[in-house]
């Protein structure tokens, strides 16, 4: 199971329940947890009666005072460390897991409203385009569903399938060990589309149905084949394989996932950022980003080897 020992988490809010399963994950890892708050910098402005330096000292004493707090509602049950910081959330933090070698980041969100969809706020969209590490990504004030996890995976043809394939033992093995200290399953879900679907009944493709439907079984011949080899890989590492629930269903990657986690109820995702196929510095891949913006649901976000932060790349520029 992928083990975590540094988690650093950013609670925009103070959701027990989202705290209480950071340290159940924790526990489970033996990790260390510092919970922080990132406080605006003071403006560099005239101010003759001081009031900026006053309002910039009470702001990080309270941020102190809710760091205390949320400590204090777990003390029995682990010791957390806290930090104030400054600057813009999503910068600083990148720059802490860099500095410090945090390997997980938890974001807690602010509260939004239900009726909008959800999906992640804008400092939870940098952290998961930007931060070096694996980022878990938590709705606060959400309803409860079941334990089930969702592991999505994408085939990356264009990639090296070596590499391919070993990123998605790593997603399984998150999601595995997920979904064991939750007691749940994991839906190990892949949406194909034959190559070019979108064009096979264009009239310049000159096709017969019989070559439309030939090409089809092909494509959904290959996928299946694949599908099967990495589900088997997955059930081979699973401590119970009766666990491992396999989807393999033909359809676009974004509704295809949002409607397999709301039939199953399920209450996680586990995704990789971008392809392996990517260089250093890419951004966030379109269809990870549309699931990211729509869904409500807690996503555990992986990035793949050799992935560096485009902030640290503007650095060394």
């Amino acid at each position: 199971m992928k083990q975590f020992r540094d988690i650093l988490v950013y609670a925009e809010s103070d959701d027990q329940g989202c705290l209480e399963q950071v340290v159940a994950v924790a526990k489970a890892h033996s990790a260390a947890i510092t919970v922080c708050e990132v406080v605006e910098p003071a403006p560099q402005m005239q101010d003759n009666r001081g009031v900026i330096e006053r309002v910039s000292k009470l702001r990080w004493s309270r941020a102190f005072q809710r760091l205390r707090r949320i400590c204090d509602l777990f003390a029995s049950h682990t010791v957390i460390d806290y930090s104030v910081f400054t600057g813009v959330p999503f910068v600083t933090i990148t720059e802490q897991v860099v500095q410090q070698d945090f390997d997980l980041v938890v974001h807690i969100s602010e509260p939004v409203q239900m009726a909008s969809g959800i999906g992640l706020n804008a400092t939870g969209m940098h952290l998961m385009r930007k931060c070096p590490c694996t980022v878990w990504a938590l709705h606060p004030e959400r309803e409860r569903h079941s334990s089930d996890v969702v592991l999505a995976l994408d085939r990356e043809l264009a990639s090296g399938t070596r590499a391919a394939e070993a990123f998605a033992m790593t997603l399984a093995d998150a999601a595995l060990g997920l979904a064991q200290t939750r007691d749940g399953n994991v839906h190990v879900l892949h949406a194909w589309q034959a190559y070019g679907a979108e064009l096979l009944d264009d009239p310049e493709l000159e096709l017969t149905d019989s070559e439309r439907q030939v090409y089809r079984r092909q494509q959904q011949g290959d996928s299946e084949q694949w599908f099967k080899r990495i589900v088997q890989r997955i059930e081979s590492i699973a401590d119970d394989p009766v666990r491992v629930k396999a989807h393999l269903i033909e359809g676009m990657a974004v509704p295809t996932v949002e409607e397999l986690v709301e039939r199953t109820d399920s209450g996680m995702l586990v995704l990789g950022t971008v392809g392996t196929s990517a260089n250093p510095g890419v951004l966030i891949g379109a269809t990870t980003e549309s699931i990211l913006a729509g869904g409500n649901i807690p996503v555990l976000a992986l990035k793949p080897p050799g992935f560096v932060s485009p902030l640290m790349l503007a650095r060394q520029a």
